[in-house]
């Protein structure tokens, strides 16, 4: 992430002496690509001394990098404010060592552990551009995120996982929830038609919709996200409720479209 927000600073070094005034286009659209990292009870250490806990499997990541569109279309005569809709990709990810059952009887074994956690996200909502004539544009975003859920959990070697030899990936169960992205960053117009988009997004993405599935739910290769507070199957210990939130910088291209034409007076 320290690369981007390095990026980040110098392009702003290199644009910022030269903030003049453009034509200000119509809709915008925005492709980026973004590195970061899942935030407090998105991410858990895996116990290096005990059993990992399948209930723990989707918190187990601790990176992540997504892709992402959008469209942004001004509104107003001062173009100030932007309707956005977005469309994007989230991996969230780990490659580690973990120790699991080996065979019913409860040996264990310390094998590789790669867990990953997708979400697909669909997003509407505004913003608000300081400058939409300038040739460097800050803006500032709030998006409402409906959020769809997958994934799957590998491992290094065949282990015993809720109560069966796993030969093969388990499967992240579908779960979709409702969350916020806030958002700020800077475009910078190279042209007409082109610009750079740079910028920092923090996700709540379970704000609404937490659950936890009972087992007859879910399926015998599958492993539930289990976000709300329920108790595990052991009867006795309480898995306590989880916000999952994240943050990622982002670089990539804007292209500009319906800018009015502008006359030189004589």
């Amino acid at each position: 992430m320290r690369k981007i927000y390095s990026l980040l600073f110098i392009t702003i070094i290199i644009f910022s002496y030269n903030i003049k005034s453009n034509a200000q286009p119509k809709l915008t659209i925005s492709l980026t690509g973004g590195y970061g990292a899942p935030l407090g009870d998105f991410t858990q250490d895996i116990p290096t001394n005990e059993r990992a806990d399948a209930d723990n499997f989707p918190y187990y990541t601790n990176k992540m990098w997504n892709i992402y569109g959008q469209g942004k279309l001004a509104t107003g005569k001062s173009g100030n404010f932007r309707a956005v809709f977005g469309i994007g990709y989230n991996m969230f990810s780990n490659s580690t060592n973990a120790i699991f059952k080996a065979d019913s009887t409860g040996t264990l074994v310390t094998t590789s552990f790669e867990p990953n956690v997708s979400v697909i996200t669909v997003a509407l909502g505004g913003e608000w551009a300081f400058l939409p004539k300038g040739k460097v544009n800050p803006y500032v975003g709030l998006d409402m995120a409906l959020n769809f859920f997958g994934g799957d959990f590998t491992f290094g070697q065949p282990v015993y996982v809720k109560g069966a030899e796993r030969t093969a990936p388990m499967d992240m169960k579908s779960e979709t929830r409702v969350g916020l992205i806030f958002d700020g960053g800077v475009d910078f117009m190279v042209s007409k038609q082109i610009g750079i988009n740079t910028g920092l997004n923090f996700n709540i993405l379970n704000l609404i919709g937490k659950g936890a599935d009972d087992e007859e739910e879910i399926g015998p290769n599958e492993i539930d996200l289990g976000d709300s507070e329920h108790t595990l199957d052991d009867g006795v210990t309480v898995s306590p409720s989880k916000t999952l939130t994240s943050i990622n910088g982002y670089l990539g291209i804007s292209f500009y479209f319906g800018a009015p034409k502008t006359t030189v007076k004589r």
